[in-house]
């Protein structure tokens, strides 16, 4: 049985305090490792609320979601990142249309592939500690 809405609401608060406690020592492949996780939680909510038949446009976890997109993508070094940091701006871009498109469709379908190519960039980022 898929998780409700509000038991990842939940899980999603308890994650965030504890991920705002750490905040304040981290260093910045951590920060961004947090901003997926948070990415996560709010594309989980979305698709929770979809499958309970909510509308989800002009809701908290969609501007959220679109909001860490944003902050992911400006957090791009340009300079130091080359062609990495061009083709991650590409990615978080494509990310926020297939957001934009999933939520005006209210499609549990479309978030669950954007959350599965979430989860595939912030594995790899992990990878990194």
């Amino acid at each position: 049985m898929p998780p409700t809405a509000s038991t990842v609401r939940a899980t999603g608060l308890y994650r965030r305090m504890q991920h705002e406690s750490r905040a304040a020592g981290a260093d910045p492949v951590e920060l961004v490792t947090m901003l997926y996780d948070e990415l996560e939680v709010a594309v989980g909510v979305l698709g929770a609320m979809v499958r309970q038949g909510q509308p989800i446009s002009a809701t908290e976890p969609a501007h959220r979601a679109r909001a860490i997109l944003i902050a992911l993508d400006a957090g791009l070094d340009h300079q130091a990142g080359g062609d990495v940091a061009t083709a991650l701006s590409r990615v978080y871009g494509s990310a926020r249309r297939k957001l934009d498109k999933a939520v005006a469709a209210n499609s549990a379908e479309a978030l669950d592939e954007l959350l599965d190519g979430i989860k595939t960039i912030s594995s790899a980022w992990r990878q990194l500690r």
